[in-house]
């Protein structure tokens, strides 16, 4: 017996009429998978009756990938919905439902993923159209077409048939492709999110902890031998140095290309910067342009690194400006990943 409580309409989706067989099936099993999840809510877990939110968190997903789930509308990957089946399963114990199993499940995503688009549904219609044609045989009287026309009439249709068939079948690939590629931007968004949220965490703590040395009293710190200042390593300070040079000569030519209006030049030294230059060079750079009042720039160089370069690349060089003083730059560079 389930847990369905009013808590937990949100399982309850409605599904459109234009959501295909397979799709709407899938949809369904995942909503009778999401009634037996139990919720998180920051360090609170196994709440009874969570709300989507709380059970998106749960599986470590978006509240919008789920929502599409339970809609029908996106079809989740394998892996996601092993770990929705596992989910359930752990937190329903001795009440899950016996037949659902991964192999069922496994078996209704392949059937959603074969589901044809309009255009695949309409290119199959014409190739019956077409076929049951030539089974009559021509349309026409006898005595108005003769045994030439005929012929010339069943090799049109051949041709006709074998025109739209690789149609459909460029299509049917294309929305395999599309599908693909979907499932995996929808789970690089989900993973870049918690991602986010374990910096935006890590972030929190180091500042509470800032903010609790500074508060101290001036009488207790005081009190307290000053310990011996310990220089840089020669390799840090070679790093450091070399980054600012880096960083002096690229904002140099760069700010060179946008005075004389070279817009493309400038745009193309900055796409080329963000393949060749270290971590610590980019956010040295985008700390340099900012206190040169280079905004545009700034702007262009954070842009194009959040959106060309990797997530892993892009949490490095939001750590480096953190750590140079720049929470707004790193916070503006992860949101850029985060919606792509």
């Amino acid at each position: 017996m389930t847990r369905v409580e009013h808590g937990q309409s949100w399982v309850a989706k409605a599904i459109s009429s234009d959501v295909p067989p397979g799709k709407r099936e899938l949809a369904l099993r995942i909503q009778q998978l999401c009634r037996h999840l139990t919720g998180e809510s920051g360090a609170k877990k196994g709440i009874l009756k969570p709300t989507q939110a709380q059970a998106a968190k749960r599986l470590g997903i978006s509240e919008t990938s789920l929502s599409r789930f339970l809609s029908g509308y996106s079809v989740p990957a394998m892996e996601l919905l092993a770990l929705i089946h596992a989910s359930a399963r752990e937190d329903a114990a001795s009440d899950f439902p016996a037949d659902i199993t991964l192999a069922d499940l496994r078996n209704l995503r392949d059937r959603a993923n074969a589901d044809h688009c309009d255009s695949c549904v309409t290119l199959r219609a014409e190739l019956e159209q077409l076929a049951r044609s030539r089974e009559d045989g021509p349309q026409f009287p006898a005595a108005d077409l003769g045994s030439a026309d005929i012929s010339a009439e069943r090799t049109h249709q051949r041709s006709t048939v074998a025109r739209l068939t690789q149609q459909l079948g460029t299509l049917e690939v294309q929305r395999d492709r599309l599908q693909q590629r979907c499932d995996h931007s929808e789970a690089e968004v989900d993973r870049l999110r918690a991602e986010i949220a374990r910096l935006s965490s890590r972030l929190a703590s180091m500042a509470a902890r800032r903010a609790g040395l500074e508060s101290r009293p001036a009488a207790a710190a005081a009190s307290q031998p000053d310990p011996l200042p310990v220089p840089p390593s020669a390799r840090d300070r070679q790093r450091t140095a070399s980054a600012e040079r880096a960083a002096g000569n690229i904002a140099a030519k760069a700010g060179a290309l946008q005075g004389g209006s070279r817009q493309g030049s400038m745009l193309s030294l900055l796409h080329h910067t963000v393949r060749t230059l270290s971590h610590a060079e980019i956010a040295s750079l985008m700390c340099l342009l900012r206190h040169q009042q280079e905004r545009e720039l700034a702007d262009n160089l954070i842009h194009i690194y959040g959106r060309d370069q990797s997530h892993q690349d892009v949490i490095q060089v939001a750590l480096h400006l953190h750590e140079r003083g720049a929470p707004d730059d790193a916070g503006t560079l992860l949101r850029i990943r985060a919606t792509l």
